[in-house]
């Protein structure tokens, strides 16, 4: 038990922390111009984050990022955001099967470090606040990392457009000033040029490019394009970018299941159940081919490259049924989430028709999911 604790204490993915430790002094030297000194592709908040925890790690405790005490500072911050996360959902009004569920989907950021616990916060608290805290919740888990941003959009209201406005000009202006053409490039465009990976039905259907892009963009358009149930939108939104979304990292879960569960746990159920069928296999794939490809930088890593510290777990199977087992949870992935989103998308087209005026003004029965309906 005490080596289990120290491993999840300390692990970390490999590439992504060498990235990261190779990024954070050039993102403390150069705050407002480090776009064009790296490949720093996060927004604004989700870079600065990183670096300041780098920052108090080596400057003011003097750790070296070789040291297990400088991982276990590392994911410190992911480990209270899902905590925070957790209580948020509570506050929601979801039940206790749903929080298991939420906190179960937060366990591999937490594991191999990701911002996506962190960047939740806020898009939970877009949920739980009103009025302006609700749009300067909102703009922060945008500017933190979008796919958080956009999940909490549909909370917003009238009264909270223009302090998110204003909080993301705040943000994102000095960077435009500094350096628009890289800060656009790197948060923008490099999105929308990465190549299918990971649980993303696009990784096994071969379409014309910029189809993928296309259909994911409609799929999160379509519900913000509705009005009503917050709740229900947001979850539509969960599911579309597991579904459509041309890259589906494992992490992608602790935004969309924490959604879904705001509409029913045995929704937020079937979504964490293709997580575990999808990271089932990836663990199967991965210690038969003693190795990973990563799509973003076209390279294949070695097994023991991949974690610090390194896995010890060998399994003995075929390659071919170790990527038919992952080509089969990715399918198995995309029917359960775009069945579900579907289904929720024609309720919210339904709960939203019921909104309009019409001729018998009696009081509207709140949709299934609301805030009101859960008491």
């Amino acid at each position: 038990m005490k080596d289990m604790l120290w491993w999840l204490l300390t692990v970390v993915y490999a590439p992504d922390f060498e990235k990261w430790m190779r990024w954070c002094p050039v993102v403390c030297s150069h705050p407002l111009s480090y776009y064009s000194a790296t490949d720093v592709h996060y927004p604004p908040l989700g870079s600065l984050l990183p670096a300041l925890v780098w920052y108090v790690g080596t400057n003011m405790l003097g750790l070296s990022p070789h040291t297990w005490e400088f991982r276990v500072l590392w994911k410190m911050p992911t480990w209270l955001g899902a905590i925070v996360c957790i209580y948020l959902i509570r506050w929601a009004g979801v039940g206790k099967v749903g929080i298991l569920i939420a906190a179960a989907s937060m366990a591999y950021p937490c594991v191999f470090w990701q911002l996506d616990t962190i960047s939740m916060v806020p898009a939970l608290a877009t949920a739980v606040c009103e009025g302006k805290l609700a749009g300067l919740c909102a703009a922060t888990a945008l500017w933190m990392k979008p796919t958080a941003g956009i999940v909490a959009l549909p909370f917003l209201r009238r009264q909270s457009i223009p302090t998110f406005l204003l909080a993301s000009v705040l943000i994102c202006g000095p960077y435009l000033v500094a350096n628009g053409w890289d800060f656009i490039y790197d948060v923008v465009i490099f999105q929308a040029k990465r190549p299918p990976q990971n649980c993303s039905i696009w990784t096994l259907v071969t379409w014309h490019p910029g189809l993928e892009d296309a259909v994911g963009m409609l799929s999160v358009v379509a519900p913000l394009a509705t009005r009503g149930n917050p709740e229900l939108a947001a979850g539509c939104i969960g599911l579309a970018l597991l579904a459509f979304s041309k890259v589906v990292n494992p992490n992608y879960w602790a935004v969309g299941c924490p959604m879904v569960c705001l509409i029913s746990w045995k929704q937020g159920a079937m979504v964490l159940s293709t997580a575990a069928y999808f990271l089932t296999a990836s663990a199967v794939s991965i210690a038969t081919t003693k190795e990973y490809y990563n799509a973003e930088d076209g390279r294949r890593y070695d097994i023991r490259e991949l974690f610090i510290p390194p896995p010890t777990t060998d399994l003995s199977m075929g390659n071919a049924a170790a990527r038919h087992l992952l080509e089969t949870s990715i399918l198995y992935h995309f029917l359960v989430t775009s069945c579900l989103y579907i289904r929720n998308l024609r309720k919210l087209a339904v709960s939203s028709y019921a909104s309009f005026p019409t001729e018998h003004h009696g009081p509207v029965e709140p949709a299934r999911g609301t805030r009101e309906s859960r008491g």
